[in-house]
C-alpha cells in the first residue's frame, strides 16, 4: 500500500469513527432516557396508583425528553470539543501531559543527542519538517508515540527506557514506526479518537458527582436525582467501554501498517523486531507509569498498560509478521544478552562521523514517473544514508541558527530572499520595518552561510528551523507567515526556487497555526485551470526555448488529463497564479495526486536528465502539496 492509498485508507477510517461515535452517542442519549423515563414513571405510579408505558410518558413529557437529548448531546459534543481545541496546540500538548521535556537542540547528551540525529535523518529522508522531540524522562518502560494533527505540529516523545536499552538500529526502528504514523495520517485520526473518548467519559464523571453531592444532602427527596445519576453513572462507562472498543479496534489496525512501513522505511527489520524483543524481554516491557496514559494509548509504539481491549496486536504476532521464523524461547536470551549490554555498550568506541561527500554523485533520473510517486512517504535505506550525509555536511552556523526561535526565525528568512542584490536589498528593507532591526542583523549573520547551501541543503535546513519556530508567540509566527508574503510581493523577476521554498515554509506555519483546518476535496475537472499554471511555470522554467517547453508540458498534462486539457501557456508574472494554483491542487483526493506527482516527474524528465536544482524543486512543489518525496537518489549510490 502506498503513501496515497494509506492517506486514503486514513480518511475513510475517520469517517467510519465518527459514524461509529454517533451511534455511541444516540445509544448513549435513548439509555438516560430509558432511566429517565423508569424513574420519573415510578414516582407517578406511586403516587396516582397508574404507571404510564414509555410511549405514554414520552407523549405526556415532550420537554423532558428533548431537554434530557440536548442536555446529554451538548454535554458530550461541548466536552468532546473543549478537548480537541486543548489539544489544537499540536503534539507538544499530549507529550507534556505525560511528562515530557523537550530535548533541546544544544543537548550534548549522548543519547539524545544520537535522538536528535535519528529524528532528523528520517526527516530528511521523508520530506517533511522535523518535528519537536520529546523525552518522557521518569518513564523506564520501551515506549514512544508521535502526536499531532499534520506533520507542521508533529511531536515525537520516547521514554528513557528507550534511549538506555536499544542501540541505534532498535531506536531507527522505533522512530520509522512513528513517522510512518506521522506520513501516513494517524495522527490527527488519534487526537479525534482523543477528543471522542473524552466526550463520553464526561458523561460518567456527571454521574459520578452528582451521585456524591446528593447522597451527602440525606434528603429523601432527592433519591430519585440519586438513582438517576448512578444509572448515568454507569450509562457513561459503558459508553466509554464502547469507546475504548472502537479506539482499540482503529488502533490495533493502524499499529500493524505502521510495523509493516518501518520495516519498508529502513529495510532493515532486524532494528524493529530487536526493538519488540527487548520490549517483551525486559522487566518493564512497555508499561508507561503516567495516569494520563490511558487517553493516549492508542497513540503508543507498545502498549503503555493493561487493558481488557488490547490497543496492539499481540508482541509475538508482530514479531512474527517481520519474522515468521521468530521463536518465543528467543525473550530467554534477549534477556541475558541485556544483563551484559550495559558494560558492552561503555566497551564499544563510537566511530568518529566522517566527512561528507559529494552528494551531486547520489542524484540520479529514477526509472519511471511512477516509481518516484511510490516513493511519496516511503523513504527506504538508500535515503537515510543520504539524509545522514546531508545532516552532517549542514555548515555548523545553520546547524546552530536552527536551535533557538530567534535565530531560527532569522534563517527562514535568510534561505527566503531573493538572489538578486537589488531584490534582496528591498526585502530585507521590508523584513527590518516589519520586525525589527535585530532580525535582520542576525540574517545578515547567517547570509554567507546560506548562499554557500547546496540545492539538496536547503529544504532540511529550512525544515530543521521549525521546532524552534514553534517557540515564537502565535503573534509573532503570524507576523512571520505575513512577512513572507510581503516579501513576495517586493520581487521583480522572481526565482522559481525561491519561491517555491518560501511557498513550502508558508504551508508548514500555516498548518502549525491552523491544524485542524481541512479544505474539502476538490474533483479533478474544477482544478484544470491550476494544473495549467503549475505544469506551464514548471515547463518553462526547466527548458531554455517554448517549444521544449511545451513539449514537457504535454508530456506531463496529457498523464493526468488524456482526453481534453488546456494548452501551454507562457505565464509572465506567474507568482500569484501559482501561489493559487498550488492551494487548490493541495486540495486534491490522495488518488489524484498519486497522479498528479507521476504527471509533474513526466514533465521536469521530458529532456532525459533530472538535475540537482530540478530534483529539489520538483520535491519543493510536491512538499508544498502534501507529498513528502524523499531525496531523490540512484539505487546504486551507496
Amino acid at each position: 500500500m502506498n503513501f496515497f492509498e494509506r492517506q486514503e485508507q486514513s480518511r475513510r477510517t475517520s469517517r467510519r469513527l465518527v459514524v461509529l461515535f454517533a451511534l455511541a452517542v444516540l445509544a448513549v442519549v435513548a439509555a438516560v432516557n430509558a432511566v429517565v423515563f423508569f424513574v420519573f414513571a415510578s414516582v407517578e405510579g406511586s403516587r396516582t396508583g397508574y404507571s404510564p408505558t414509555l410511549g405514554e410518558w414520552m407523549s405526556a413529557h415532550p420537554g423532558t425528553v428533548l431537554g434530557t437529548t440536548l442536555l446529554v448531546v451538548g454535554v458530550i459534543g461541548l466536552a468532546s470539543l473543549y478537548k480537541t481545541l486543548v489539544l489544537g496546540g499540536g503534539g507538544g500538548v499530549v507529550a507534556r501531559s505525560l511528562g515530557g521535556v523537550r530535548v533541546s537542540p544544544d543537548t550534548t547528551d549522548p543519547q539524545q543527542r544520537r535522538l536528535l540525529n535519528v529524528v532528523e535523518e528520517m526527516s530528511i529522508a521523508s520530506g517533511v519538517p522535523m518535528p519537536e522531540v520529546y523525552l518522557l524522562e521518569q518513564e523506564s518502560g520501551i515506549n514512544a508515540f508521535a502526536a499531532g494533527h499534520n506533520p507542521a505540529n508533529a511531536a515525537i516523545g520516547v521514554t528513557r527506557g528507550t534511549l538506555t536499552t536499544l542501540n541505534r538500529a532498535e531506536l531507527q526502528g522505533v522512530i520509522a514506526h512513528e513517522f510512518s504514523h506521522i506520513l501516513n495520517g494517524d495522527m490527527r485520526l488519534n487526537i479525534r479518537l482523543m477528543g471522542l473518548l473524552f466526550g463520553l467519559l464526561v458523561i460518567a464523571l456527571i454521574g459520578r458527582t452528582v451521585l456524591r453531592l446528593t447522597s451527602n444532602s440525606g434528603e429523601k427527596k432527592a433519591f430519585p436525582i440519586m438513582l438517576v445519576a448512578l444509572a448515568v453513572l454507569i450509562i457513561g462507562y459503558v459508553g466509554l467501554f464502547f469507546g475504548r472498543l472502537i479506539q482499540a479496534a482503529v488502533s490495533r489496525s493502524r499499529e500493524s501498517l505502521a510495523d509493516a512501513s518501518a520495516v519498508q522505511f529502513t529495510r532493515d527489520p532486524t532494528g524493529l523486531r530487536g526493538a519488540l524483543l527487548k520490549i517483551g524481554a525486559v522487566s518493564g516491557g512497555s508499561k508507561i507509569a503516567n495516569p494520563e496514559v490511558e487517553e493516549v494509548a492508542h497513540m503508543l509504539f507498545a502498549p503503555g498498560m493493561s487493558r481488557l481491549f488490547a490497543t496492539h496486536p499481540a508482541l509475538e504476532d508482530r514479531l512474527k509478521a517481520i519474522d515468521p521464523r521468530f521463536d518465543a524461547k528467543e525473550f530467554d536470551r534477549a534477556r541475558a544478552e541485556l544483563l551484559l549490554a550495559a558494560e558492552r555498550a561503555k566497551a564499544e568506541a563510537q566511530p568518529k562521523p566522517s566527512a561528507a561527500e559529494k552528494l551531486e554523485a547520489l542524484i540520479n533520473v529514477p526509472g519511471a514517473a511512477a516509481a518516484v510517486a511510490g516513493l511519496v512517504g516511503n523513504p527506504g535505506t538508500i535515503h537515510m544514508q543520504v539524509a545522514r550525509d546531508i545532516r552532517k555536511s549542514l555548515p555548523d552556523a545553520i546547524i546552530a541558527a536552527g536551535r533557538h526561535p530567534d535565530s531560527a526565525r532569522a534563517l527562514l528568512l535568510a534561505l527566503a530572499l531573493d538572489s538578486s542584490t537589488e531584490v534582496r536589498g528591498r526585502q530585507q528593507h521590508y523584513i527590518a520595518k516589519q520586525i525589527g532591526a535585530q532580525t535582520l542583523e542576525n540574517i545578515t549573520r547567517l547570509q554567507s552561510a546560506v548562499d554557500t547551501l547546496e540545492p539538496e541543503q536547503r529544504m532540511p535546513a529550512l525544515y530543521r528551523t521549525f521546532p524552534a519556530l514553534r517557540q515564537l508567540t502565535r503573534e509573532e509566527r503570524l507576523q512571520l507567515l505575513a512577512a513572507l508574503n510581503g516579501m513576495l510581493q517586493r520581487e521583480g523577476h522572481v526565482s522559481l526556487q525561491n519561491y517555491v521554498l518560501r511557498k513550502l515554509a508558508q504551508v508548514q506555519l500555516s498548518d502549525d497555526l491552523n491544524p485542524r483546518a481541512r479544505a474539502r476535496q476538490l474533483p479533478l475537472n474544477v482544478v484544470q485551470k491550476d494544473i495549467q499554471v503549475l505544469f506551464s511555470v514548471l515547463a518553462q522554467h526547466g527548458h531554455e526555448d517554448i517549444e521544449s517547453a511545451r513539449r514537457a508540458y504535454e508530456v506531463g498534462v496529457h498523464h493526468l488529463l488524456p482526453r481534453q486539457r488546456p494548452s501551454f501557456e507562457s505565464v509572465q508574472h506567474w507568482a500569484p497564479p501559482l501561489d493559487l494554483a498550488l492551494s487548490r491542487l493541495d486540495q486534491l483526493a490522495p488518488i489524484i495526486k498519486e497522479q498528479l506527482v507521476e504527471a509533474l516527474v513526466k514533465t521536469v524528465t521530458h529532456d532525459q536528465r533530472l538535475t540537482l536544482g530540478e530534483a529539489e524543486l520538483l520535491r519543493a512543489v510536491c512538499a508544498t502539496l502534501h507529498c513528502p518525496l524523499p531525496p531523490l537518489v540512484s539505487v546504486n549510490a551507496n
